[in-house]
């Protein structure tokens, strides 16, 4: 998405603000390092409005890292991802060690519907669905900032809470077609997967794990009948 200069660029700086978070800003296609002002800064970052004056509308992305943390956005990330519009990065470091950094967003390249990696936030379930209604249909449906294990939250229900505001309405199981959406439930109380039907029995959906991240867990097509147990209701947009 980005040259490797400022990939590199951006892990040599998270590296160098080990243990705290470092912050950069993508402008004119150079990373730009810029000074984290958070009260917190090995667990939070903060950029002063005042530097995001400055290079207003040259802004290409936002790059952060997350020391000893998690490989994936938290909510706070994405709902700021969100409200600024641009695609945002994580350069994850372990002891010092900066991994290539992995960008999120509107904006950024659509990988693959199938063999897809699971990462919350990033390619999950809800992802999945969002990007192949952008590539089958043409249409884009609201992102939503949630936390790794959302459906463990009171109150918080990602699914249930928003699918009438995407234009999405319960249909019969007898009436399923192509593009509709299953919502299930996996040892949950509330909805806490999804995917979509694509044909001759057949539903696409990105399973995960325990821990918000796996290269193992892939988007795949699996046989419908193997997940009707856990299926509890059938939408259509």
């Amino acid at each position: 998405m980005f040259n490797n200069t400022v990939l590199i660029h951006a892990m040599d700086h998270a590296s160098e603000e080990y243990p705290s978070e470092s912050c950069g800003l993508v402008v004119d296609n150079r990373y730009v390092p810029v000074l984290n002002i958070a009260a917190h800064p090995e667990h939070e970052f903060l950029i002063s409005k005042k530097t995001i004056r400055h290079y207003t509308d040259r802004i290409q992305a936002v790059i952060h890292s997350h020391p000893d943390g998690s490989y994936y956005p938290s909510r706070a990330d994405m709902q700021s991802q969100i409200a600024m519009g641009v695609p945002w990065g994580i350069v994850h470091v372990d002891n010092a060690i900066a991994r290539r950094p992995f960008f999120w967003g509107d904006g950024v390249p659509v990988p693959e519907l199938l063999g897809r990696p699971f990462q919350h936030g990033i390619t999950d379930c809800y992802s999945l669905i969002r990007d192949y209604f952008k590539i089958e249909k043409g249409i884009v449906i609201d992102e939503f900032a949630r936390e790794w294990e959302w459906w463990l939250e009171p109150g918080y229900d990602l699914y249930k809470n928003n699918f009438e505001s995407q234009k999405f309405k319960i249909v019969d199981a007898a009436d399923v077609r192509v593009g509709d959406c299953f919502l299930a439930k996996i040892k949950s109380r509330v909805i806490n997967h999804a995917g979509v039907y694509v044909g001759s029995g057949l539903i696409l959906h990105q399973l995960g794990n325990r821990h918000g991240f796996s290269s193992d867990n892939v988007s795949c097509k699996t046989p419908l009948h193997r997940w009707e147990k856990f299926i509890v209701s059938w939408v259509r947009r």
